[in-house]
């Protein structure tokens, strides 16, 4: 399988994490916990194979800086998949600000490569700095659910980026 096949099943696979992230903003807390699980898991699989994709693609020019943003991200996701599992508690906070920072970081090395447009980072920025207000001030709860869909909104335009960056660069 070519680098460009690889490229476009990641963008495939980060447009597939936005929307899963974008319908789990809405999904009522009397949602069983096992469809819960299931639908986190697969999205958090798919941002995986998003994330291994927007480093891939560019990873030269991501340099340093990207593949430490790349790393946190990764660290990231296994510390929010891993947090209830083995530690029983829940680090989920800490874990996505570690994601979400990472993925920033990434993103904004991206940009500078002509990955990404910039308004995908600013998304992801924005994204982070809803869900701090949400997380500390808990009367504004429902800005969650705004965050989820900036995050979801700017990982699907990634991915999308991915594909059409993939379909027309020769050497990707």
């Amino acid at each position: 399988m070519s680098k460009a096949s690889l490229v476009s099943l990641g963008g495939i696979a980060a447009v597939l994490a936005g929307i899963l992230r974008g319908i789990a903003s809405f999904i009522p807390a009397t949602t069983s916990d096992v469809v819960l699980q299931l639908l986190y898991m697969l999205t958090d699989l798919f941002i995986l194979l998003g994330i291994f994709a927007l480093y891939g693609i560019r990873y030269k020019e991501a340099g340093k800086l990207g593949f430490l943003g790349f790393l946190f991200a990764l660290v990231g996701i296994l510390v929010i998949r891993s947090s209830k599992a083995i530690t029983g508690v829940n680090l989920y906070p800490t874990g996505s600000l570690i994601f979400s920072l990472g993925l920033i970081v990434l993103g904004i090395r991206l940009w500078l490569a002509n990955v990404l447009p910039s308004w995908v980072v600013g998304l992801w920025s924005l994204s982070v700095f809803v869900g701090i207000i949400a997380y500390f001030v808990p009367s504004l709860d429902w800005l969650f659910v705004v965050a989820g869909l900036l995050f979801a909104i700017g990982f699907a335009a990634a991915g999308s980026k991915l594909r059409s960056f993939a379909a027309t660069a020769k050497d990707v």
